[in-house]
């Protein structure tokens, strides 16, 4: 299957000296949903951030290794220009306009559109899937609840018509239930729209049941990769981030 995305041997550098991954290689492939596992501090949020092109507004740089989008080297585009490849990131903590409503966020998101198409067909698709933010159009997006404000992140991304989502920490803060019915719309986003996904996801668990595809980075370099039933039984995997003893 042709490559969404992939990087090989990536290294990335803070501030010049604090070398935050190493030798990151991984594949995407494309219509497909692939997991990054990792502890905290092991570079996926970094590994995020080099494909979406953010690293510079962090002080961060790539010192080797490529980053291919649709067989184009991306490594050293802006993140205006990585958008109109679609590639959207959606970012670890949602990042919502709070003081913007619903509609007005996903105005905002029209901007990233690589082709126009008439705001109600792209609305009236993020309210399809997320029929809560439909009666929450008016209302400021500071004021919804964390679920409803991931649900908002991921529809300003469907507004922008990616080949690619970036989903940085879906699960973060939230109640499980609502944890479960947002991995299920972003499995039906993913098999609708034929939507590559690269996940990143403390909650092994449930990335995997979604994911076809998983990597485990450590200290920011690519450690074990497989398909998501044999991560599952991979007895370090089981141990280290499926709480099996």
């Amino acid at each position: 299957m042709a490559a969404a995305l992939e990087i090989k041997n990536l290294a990335v550098v803070y501030q010049g000296v604090i070398q935050a991954l190493s030798s990151l290689s991984l594949r995407v492939p494309a219509g497909s949903i692939v997991a990054l596992l990792g502890a905290n501090g092991a570079g996926k949020t970094t590994t995020l951030k080099a494909i979406s092109g953010f690293l510079p507004l962090q002080d961060g740089r790539i010192t080797h290794g490529t980053i291919t989008i649709g067989g184009e080297d991306t490594s050293a585009l802006a993140p205006h220009m990585i958008v109109r490849r679609g590639i959207f990131h959606v970012r670890e903590g949602r990042h919502v306009f709070g003081e913007m409503t619903v509609e007005e966020n996903l105005i905002a998101a029209t901007f990233a559109q690589r082709k126009s198409r008439p705001r109600k067909v792209a609305f009236d698709e993020v309210y399809g899937y997320f029929p809560i933010l439909s009666q929450r159009r008016g209302q400021q997006a500071g004021y919804l609840s964390g679920g409803e404000q991931q649900m908002l992140a991921i529809g300003r991304a469907l507004v922008a018509d990616p080949e690619m989502i970036l989903l940085d920490e879906p699960s973060l803060g939230l109640a499980p239930l609502i944890v479960r019915d947002i991995f299920q719309i972003v499995e039906q986003i993913n098999r609708d729209k034929k939507v590559s996904i690269l996940l990143v996801e403390q909650n092994a668990v449930i990335a995997l049941k979604y994911a076809s595809y998983g990597y485990v980075i450590e200290n920011g370099r690519t450690v074990l990769e497989g398909s998501a039933a044999e991560l599952s039984a991979n007895e370090d995997i089981q141990k280290f981030y499926l709480g099996v003893d």
